[in-house]
């Protein structure tokens, strides 16, 4: 069976103003894709910017004059909230101020992102006040099969650098997601590469970077986050109400 509903994860985009315009071009080929496989939604789950630059931003709102679908981005540990409201004026889903938390009711997949970021610093942080959020936020459509997006993976992935700044409090959104069996994925990104966990009952996908992706370190001795020539890429998501979702790397 076909499925009915596409949602496109682009992670890591990293546009910045001094390299020729090639982080951009790859968010620009990534958009182009999911116009190919005819994505419903595209979700961007942070690391929109590499600088938290204005001029960064106003890039990255460029490239997404190419996308032909609803666009929803949150924010990762590089990026800068009020300039992210500033540069993308139309999405009026972004609130006016605070954390950058929202919930997307308008497709078969209920969407709601988690801003956890904590400004000045590359981990996570998953507060008490976000995980009352989060509850009542679920609490209101526990019918409706749901995704929950956040940029920190809430799952250790044994990595020696990305481990130590990773999402803080994983086990208090474990606690959450718990509660809550319609949440039917997590998905994040921060690492730069593909990865598959689990929070409590829930798949968790990582999506890799559209702009580089970083090498594991597993053991001591180990460069830590090397860059590397892997394939860089973006995760696309098809989901049908008799089948579920399946998950699939896309390379750019």
């Amino acid at each position: 069976m076909s499925a009915e509903f596409i949602l496109a994860q682009i992670s890591d985009t990293h546009v910045r103003a001094d390299d020729g315009g090639a982080a951009a071009r790859q968010l620009s080929k990534a958009l182009q894709q999911a116009r190919d496989y005819r994505a419903d939604v595209i979700l961007i789950t942070g690391d929109l910017a590499n600088d938290e630059r204005e001029d960064e931003y106003a890039l990255f709102a460029e490239a997404l004059g190419g996308a032909h679908a609803p666009v929803f981005v949150l924010p990762g540990n590089h990026d800068h909230r009020d300039r992210i409201r500033a540069a993308l004026p139309s999405h009026e889903y972004l609130s006016g101020s605070g954390p950058l938390s929202f919930a997307v009711e308008d497709f078969p997949v209920r969407i709601v992102c988690v801003d956890q970021i904590v400004p000045g610093e590359t981990h996570g942080l998953f507060t008490e006040e976000q995980a009352h959020w989060l509850d009542r936020t679920l609490d209101q459509r526990p019918e409706k099969p749901t995704v929950v997006a956040l940029h920190h993976p809430p799952f250790p992935t044994h990595d020696l650098l990305f481990d130590t700044i990773g999402l803080q409090n994983a086990d208090l959104f474990a606690n959450v997601i718990r509660r809550h069996p319609q949440v039917v994925r997590v998905m994040c990104g921060h690492h730069h590469r593909t990865a598959v966990g689990q929070c409590a009952h829930a798949p968790v996908i990582v999506a890799p970077s559209s702009s580089w992706v970083y090498g594991l370190a597993l053991h001591e001795g180990q460069e830590i986050a090397p860059k590397t020539a892997e394939q860089t890429g973006w995760m696309l998501h098809g989901w049908s109400h008799e089948n579920g979702f399946a998950s699939v790397f896309m390379g750019l």
